[in-house]
């Protein structure tokens, strides 16, 4: 491992860089989404500092709410008055469905469309918005269905063949089932997905964009 050496001499390990824990997934005809990579994420007021996970311009407080995803899914754990389903709580299982009301009047919609992937989507259905220009959340655990049905994370229309956003240790990676080109170059089965970066697939192109 590498080492690094301090003012007084003493050698400490250095840690390779992980991927930040946010990006920006746009797809062309379809739209952006906030990709979010931790197993906890929090939402709240996009003027917060440090600022959440999910920023949100609603009446929301600054920390209102995080979830945390485990081998058992998704649990909600409430700082300030939310709702799910038109019930108050505090602490609660989430199931694919479930309307989540954070303070007054702000809405999202959790979405887990593959029972065997623990990846899901939160959609913002009351008209407010993230701070980001998307519409949609991806609380992303190993892998992402791209799918041109509604057996996918996200829906593609005309996408004949499910592409599949995974993990590459510490990157992302693109899956398919044909050639993908990123800067005239053609691999196939599998590319990397780095940000700045755009991978055509057919005519679907995807663009990955950390979010500083």
């Amino acid at each position: 491992r590498p080492m690094l050496t301090s003012a007084n001499g003493m050698t400490m390990p250095t840690h390779k860089p992980t991927s930040p824990p946010r990006h920006l997934l746009w797809i062309d005809g379809v739209g952006g989404f906030l990709l979010c990579l931790t197993p906890r994420v929090t939402i709240g007021h996009a003027s917060a500092r440090p600022a959440p996970d999910v920023p949100l311009l609603a009446d929301v407080s600054r920390l209102h709410v995080a979830l945390q995803r485990d081998s058992e899914g998704y649990a909600l754990e409430a700082l300030r008055p939310t709702s799910i389903n038109g019930r108050d709580a505090e602490r609660a299982s989430l199931r694919s469905g479930d309307r989540i009301t954070l303070g007054p009047s702000c809405q999202l919609v959790f979405v887990q469309p593959l029972p065997l992937s623990a990846s899901a989507r939160l959609d913002v259905v009351s008209g407010h918005h993230l701070a980001y220009p998307v519409n949609s959340v991806l609380l992303m655990a190993d892998t992402l269905v791209l799918s041109g049905g509604t057996r996918g994370h996200v829906n593609v229309p005309g996408l004949s063949q499910p592409i599949i956003v995974c993990r590459q240790q510490d990157a992302l990676a693109l899956r398919y089932d044909g050639a993908i080109e990123i800067e005239g170059k053609t691999l196939r089965g599998r590319a990397p997905l780095e940000a700045g970066r755009t991978a055509e697939i057919g005519e679907v192109s995807i663009t990955l964009e950390r979010v500083s």
